[in-house]
This record gives C-alpha cells, structure tokens and sequence, in this order.
C-alpha cells in the first residue's frame, strides 16, 4: 500500500471518529414537538389525577414523615348518584313534645314544658325515684339529650376512654346480643325510633353489650371528689338492665356524617350520636346536630389524590412528627355557621396517628372533597 492510500485511510478515520466524538459528547436538543407532546402528557395525567374515582379501595403513598397505606371507603351512593351540599336549621323537636314524651318517657311521668334561656327543655316534677327519673332537652345548640337515673347508673359501669386506667369497655363486647332482643334489631329500633324526629342514624361505629352481672361488678361509686358515694351505688340489678350502648353514625343520603367540630375536641369516633337501649326502652342519648337538612346544589368532587396533596403540603417535613395513615373516608362534615344554622360538606376524611418522641395520638385529617382544603376546628 502506497504511503498517500495510507495517509488518505487514516485520514478519513479520523474524520469519522471526530464526528462520534462530538456527537456523543453533544446533548441532544428536544424538538418543539417532543416538548409539546411532553406536555400535554403531563397536562392529561395530572387531570387524570384530578378526577374523581369512586371506584378507589386502597391508596398508598409515602414521603419523608407521611406513610400512608390505607383502606377506603366510599358510600355505594356516592358511585351511583351526584354528591348535593345542604343548608341546615335546628329540627323543631318541641313542636313534637307529645308525641316524644309518649316514645321515650315512662307513662307515668308527669311533663312541664320550659323555655328558659331561649331553649326548648321538657323538666320533670314529683318525682321519687331516681332509677325513673328522665329529663328530655333540646337546644338551640342542636343537641338533642335524653338522661335518667338508669343511664347514670349505667355510665358508672363502663370507662371507654382507651387511655384510662380505669377502661373496662372490653369487657361489654364479649358477646354479641341479649336475650330481650337481638343487637341488629336492637340498632334498627333505634333508628326507627330516631326518624321519626327527622335525626337519621346509620352505621353503628361501636355497641357495647351491657350485661347486668358485669355492670354490678364494674360499678364505680366514686364522687368527682374521688371519695366513695354509697348514694351513687344501684340497689340491685337484674336482667332488665341489659342494655345496649351504641355509637351511632348520622347519615345524609346514605353518606355517613362527621361533625368535626365535636369530634375534633379529642371524642371518641362515634360520640356524637350515642344512645342506651335496654327492654324497657331508651334509657339515655346524646345525638349533636340535629338538623333539618336542605338540599342545595350538586358539586364536583376532587379525587383522592389531590386531597391527599393537601394533606401533604400542610404535614410533610415537620420534624420530629410522623403521620400514619390507615384509614381515608368519603363523608359529609356538618360546619355550623351564624344563627344556629350549619352547612353540609363532603369531605375525605383521613385517619391518622400522629406520633413524635414521647407521644402518640389518633386524630382525623378532614380534607374539603371540593376545594381541596383542610377544615379545622
């Protein structure tokens, strides 16, 4: 081979390689088009995940203190019908005295009607007997109270407060029902009862089942003084004073309610609607809330994931503070407003343990499921 052939060959070579050289040492530019494809798909996906899924069982998600690894729960309702918010007014319970003193007070009670301090209140007179002792009471606050001389009995024998040293409420759910009626049909009585008065209850969150031997054993007869009151102290028990304690749900078109201003003072989940029942009849309740509720308009609901960015953007990085997720919930939060009206709002509601160094606590994050912010108390 001639020294020019050759010269010629490396030459070229070198030519060649100079230009893999620079092409792979050149970042390649995108054109317009791709950058224009890689945006529209990131705008699709994000509105993909904007969009409502009621068809949603599980969410996980985790970034540095958050885990969430959670259930969810979305009323079957809520995948067939449109979600509508609602405007509420207290129920006119005291137009309805008669008819409530026959359902829930023993017929032999005598009945004045009071109006002290602007609140419907029924009080009682003449009365001897403090196992039958009932006061009936409702408020403008919405707070609809039924308390006897049975029902303070019966509280005495059950702590349910988990972080009592005195808690027993385990003991009354060793069983399932009792032997004057059945705890499904015992719930449904209640409900029946309650809807009448325009106060829908739905899910039973927790029942106790209060079985007499049990309470005369757990009876605490101790004063707020911390002293023992024998005066406190049940003469005899029987097994007329079985009794169910529900934790009730209220509902609104088959969507379970939180009221988060209840519940958010440290409540346990289902309190804002207990009741006592036992053979001969309601014994006791507690039901905030209660109001008559107007359908307003039907809302778009954001999804999951853009309330779970809420909760993100308000909890992650707070040093020393994790978040544990367990639970989310597709519910109506009840938001009071001016002259003792409210306000009906869906909400995912997030059940959470917060925990730090030397602490734990369970507490729920309540997410707007249309504007996408947190409700606080």
């Amino acid at each position: 081979m001639s020294k020019k052939k050759l010269s010629l060959r490396v030459i070229i070579l070198y030519a060649i390689l100079g230009v893999g050289l620079i092409s792979c040492g050149r970042e390649e530019q995108p054109s317009s088009l791709d950058t224009e494809k890689e945006s529209k798909t990131k705008a699709v996906q994000e509105s993909e995940r904007s969009i409502f899924d009621s068809s949603v069982t599980t969410f996980r998600r985790e970034e540095e203190n958050i885990s969430i690894d959670a259930d969810v729960v979305i009323p079957d309702t809520v995948k067939e019908k449109p979600v509508y918010c609602a405007s509420g007014e207290p129920l006119p319970l005291s137009e309805m005295s008669e008819e409530m003193k026959n359902d829930l007070l023993p017929p032999d009670i005598s009945l004045k009607f009071d109006h002290d301090d602007n609140s419907p209140f029924f009080s009682l007179e003449n009365l001897e007997d403090i196992d039958h002792a009932f006061v009936l009471a409702y408020n403008n606050s919405c707070e609809f109270i039924i308390n006897s001389g049975l029902y303070q009995h019966y509280t005495n024998c059950i702590v349910t407060e988990t972080f009592a040293e005195e808690f027993n409420a385990d003991l009354y759910q060793k069983k399932e029902n009792l032997d004057f009626m059945s705890q499904a049909d015992a719930a449904d009585t209640v409900r029946r009862l309650f809807k009448k008065y325009g106060i829908n209850l739905g899910e039973v969150v927790t029942a106790y089942v209060m079985d007499h031997e049990t309470m005369q054993q757990e009876e605490d007869i101790i004063d707020i003084s911390g002293e023992a009151d024998p005066s406190l102290k049940k003469e005899s028990w029987s097994s007329a004073d079985d009794t169910y304690y529900f934790y009730f749900r209220q509902e609104y078109n088959g969507i379970p309610l939180i009221y988060n201003l209840y519940a958010g003072q440290g409540f346990e989940d289902g309190e804002e609607a207990t009741v006592m029942l036992n053979q001969s009849g309601i014994v006791g309740a507690g039901i905030q809330g209660c109001y008559a509720w107007t359908q307003t308009d039907a809302v778009d609901l954001i999804s999951l994931d853009k309330a779970a960015d809420t909760f993100f953007q308000n909890y992650k990085g707070l040093v020393g503070t994790s978040y544990e997720v367990k639970r989310i919930s597709f519910m109506m939060d009840i938001i009071p407003g001016k002259d003792n009206t409210a306000e009906l709002r869906p909400v995912w509601v997030f059940d959470t343990t917060v925990s730090g160094e030397d602490y734990s606590f369970e507490s729920k994050m309540v997410i707007d499921a249309v504007n996408g912010q947190e409700l606080t108390v």
